[in-house]
């Protein structure tokens, strides 16, 4: 059949359902294709994220373990009384102020520690058959009791701290019936390993806590070590401790195990072992002990808000491809006869339907040649009175989708492309910041007019700023003041909708009520300032313990030289101390004010050397200079060791004096100056190459911050000490 025979009516309908089709075709497959991708990345970066914030928890749990024991190991390095009551009293009173703790303990090499392992062969329970110092102080069972390590001569908690000479954090492993993780430090003295310090942590807590989180309905969470472990389960606690991620032979949970071996992130799909459902598995390492949390998320529940946005756009483009094809037809069928009756019937028809009348028809009391023409008029005005209806229930389905998202938080807005945002469009639910649909249409009120002040001129200048670079997308959280003058947080979504030219036409977007996570966001924060505050004040306690320690200790002795020795040794303490307790008081827990950290610290010192204000006095000169931890610590010493000095030395006999601090910043740079009238430093001695412990102290700790220091002893004894901190 030749084209030219096919029917009018036929040719109109295929020319018709064929550009439909075409077009809602491709502007649903964009649409679907956009939207569920969006949803899908969506879904998945929550989940991500989830997974994220459970693990940077526990890390920082791991981190403050792992510091005690590194702080245990600190000072027993430095630790030379050879006293094994006295250690074992100590390591007493850490367990009881840390109830987080299972266990504490120390093991020294034979000898190692005062070279008395004969003596203590079997003495009691802090030693077995070799005399070797090694009390396990535990809570296994409840009551706090002290027994002798086992199996460190083939364990990895003491023979791989030995063999690495750092800080070791065991895999979990079952003793005593408890789950337990070992951090290990190693205790170095004069760079030869003698012994370990450590902490034993009890992993019950981490299923109880784990195991109660859920993900969507079904989705759960739970840890594994780093070579795949299970540490907690919510559902099958058989396999805790016992049962690897390797265990379950799957090849994707394999690649999972290795990544979290090799302390990389990801997600996997996969069969969950338990349910044996299609899920989505989130790991996520922890850094400290490489330690991972799992996420497990069935795929359905997931992404079920994808396929039901899926299935509904499909059914739309559905329903108007076979709603576009039957009225092809029908208005096809209407010009199958001759056009001069078409146009008398039409002229009848349409004055009557410019009034409203819809039932007006044509005649069709006509020849039988002509009979088509004024029944498919009628067909034509059937289908016009039915198409009405369906254009009324359109109205109406618009009016609920305008209602849903009118009683929903998202607002949605259309505005122009000109300065402050003037408001073409905007839903109902605007009210809920106090402000009403016609306060906007009206352009008495722009939408830039009720973003907060100070942050007006960044969202303006970004916005124009991804318009001039050819974006298509926007989005940035803010702020906004109501009606009433609350400041409310938003997130702002906005297309940047651009003419056939490529100029931008409009902005079509949405913002919504953000306030609530933001909140939430500030809260966290807040937590993790108490705990750095709890940090350094434990620290602080923990230094006042031995400072007093080192007080009590003094007062056994007889001979000034050990007296002035542990003295000087209580002030070192003393002035780091004093340190975690100005940082526990600062605003931002990082940075210290030097200029108040100097005058309590020579305080103390006048304090301690019993120099009385009117016969030595204190002149502090000091710039308001805030200074990190890194550097405050080694500075704190420097000037407890020249002030001591002076103290000692410079004002024997009753010599009168003053002694000058200053300390200055200029073009970067740092100037601490320390000077004394009253005895000069000897000039036989130099400074730099001494026996005196205090001064090797400067030297040491003048390099470590990566200063210099003079002296000058033409006038006065002056010490000047440089250096930048650019930490």
């Amino acid at each position: 059949m030749r084209w030219k025979d096919v029917s009018l009516k036929v040719k109109l309908v295929l020319y018709i359902v064929t550009g439909v089709f075409l077009i809602l075709s491709a502007s649903t497959f964009i649409v679907i294709s956009t939207v569920t991708e969006q949803e899908e990345q969506l879904a998945y970066h929550d989940s991500i994220q989830n997974a994220k914030s459970f693990a940077n928890s526990y890390n920082a749990d791991m981190k403050a373990n792992m510091a005690v024991a590194h702080t245990l190991a600190a000072l027993l390095a430095k630790y030379d009384n050879a006293d094994r009551d006295e250690i074992n009293a100590m390591l007493e009173e850490l367990l009881l102020e840390n109830p987080e703790l299972l266990a504490v303990y120390v093991a020294f090499e034979p000898n190692a520690f005062d070279g008395r392992d004969s003596e203590f062969i079997n003495a009691d329970a802090t030693h077995d058959e070799t005399g070797r110092f090694i009390p396990y102080w535990n809570k296994i069972g409840g009551g706090m009791f002290v027994e002798p390590l086992v199996d460190y001569d083939t364990l990895d908690y003491y023979q791989l701290t030995k063999r690495l000479e750092q800080d070791v954090i065991t895999e979990p492993y079952l003793y005593q019936g408890a789950l337990i993780v070992s951090y290990d430090a190693p205790i170095v003295r004069d760079g030869e390993f003698i012994g370990i310090g450590g902490v034993d942590v009890e992993l019950n807590y981490v299923d109880e806590t784990v195991s109660s989180v859920k993900a969507f309905d079904t989705g759960y969470l739970f840890m594994v070590s780093n070579t795949g472990v299970l540490l907690s389960h919510p559902t099958r606690k058989d396999w805790i401790g016992l049962r690897s991620m390797a265990d379950f032979e799957m090849p994707m949970v394999e690649k999972a195990t290795k990544d979290i071996n090799n302390g990389i992130g990801g997600h996997i799909d996969t069969i969950d072992p338990v349910t044996g459902k299609e899920v989505v598995m989130f790991y996520e390492p922890i850094e400290t002990g490489k330690f991972a949390i799992v996420l497990v998320v069935p795929t359905e529940e997931m992404l079920a808000g994808v396929e039901s946005l899926r299935s509904t756009l499909i059914t739309i483009y559905t329903f108007s491809i076979i709603f576009m094809g039957a009225m092809a037809y029908l208005i096809a069928a209407s010009f199958t006869d001759r056009i001069n009756e078409i146009v008398i019937d039409f002229k009848k028809i349409s004055g009557a339907a410019i009034k409203g009348d819809l039932d007006a028809r044509a005649n069709t009391d006509v020849e039988i040649d002509f009979k088509l023409i004024p029944e498919s008029i009628n067909e034509i005005m059937d289908a016009l009175t039915a198409y009405s209806k369906e254009l009324q229930n359109s109205y109406e389905l618009i009016r609920k989708m305008e209602s849903a998202v009118n009683s929903s938080k998202v607002v949605v807005f259309w505005w122009k492309f000109e300065h402050e945002y003037p408001v073409e469009f905007v839903s109902d639910n605007v009210s809920q910041f106090g402000y009403s649909l016609e306060e906007f249409s009206s352009g008495n009120l722009l939408y830039g007019n009720i973003i907060y002040k100070d942050d007006r001129d960044d969202v303006w200048s970004e916005l124009n700023k991804r318009a001039d670079e050819g974006h298509d997308h926007f989005h940035k959280d803010y702020r906004i003041v109501t009606k009433n003058g609350e400041i409310r947080w938003v997130h702002e979504d906005t297309f940047i909708q651009r003419d056939e030219e490529g100029k931008i036409a409009y902005f079509q977007g949405t913002i919504l009520d953000i306030t609530e996570r933001v909140e939430a966001e500030d809260a966290l924060k807040k937590m993790d300032e108490i705990r750095t505050k709890e940090i350094h004040h434990r620290i602080k306690n923990n230094l006042q313990v031995v400072s007093g320690m080192l007080y009590l200790e003094s007062l056994n002795f007889r001979y000034q030289e050990v007296i002035d020795a542990f003295r000087d040794s209580e002030n070192r303490v003393r002035s780091i101390a004093l340190i975690h307790e100005k940082l526990y008081q600062s605003k931002d827990l990082v940075s210290l004010d030097l200029a108040d950290y100097i005058r309590d610290l020579t305080d103390h010192l006048f304090h301690s050397y019993r120099v009385e204000g009117e016969n030595v006095k204190l002149i502090l000169n000091v710039d308001d200079v805030f200074l990190g931890m890194d550097t405050a610590v080694p500075l704190g010493i420097i000037i407890n060791e020249l002030t001591s000095n002076a103290l000692q030395h410079a004002f024997e006999n009753g010599i009168k004096g003053e002694i000058d601090i200053d300390f200055i910043k200029k073009d970067g740079i740092f100037e601490l100056t320390i000077s004394n009238t009253g005895k000069h430093f000897p000039e036989d001695i130099d400074f730099k190459n001494t026996e005196s412990l205090g001064l090797q102290l400067v030297t040491n700790l003048v390099s470590q911050i990566e200063g210099e220091v003079e002296l000058d002893t033409t006038d006065r004894t002056t010490f000047i000490i440089t250096f930048r901190d650019d930490k």
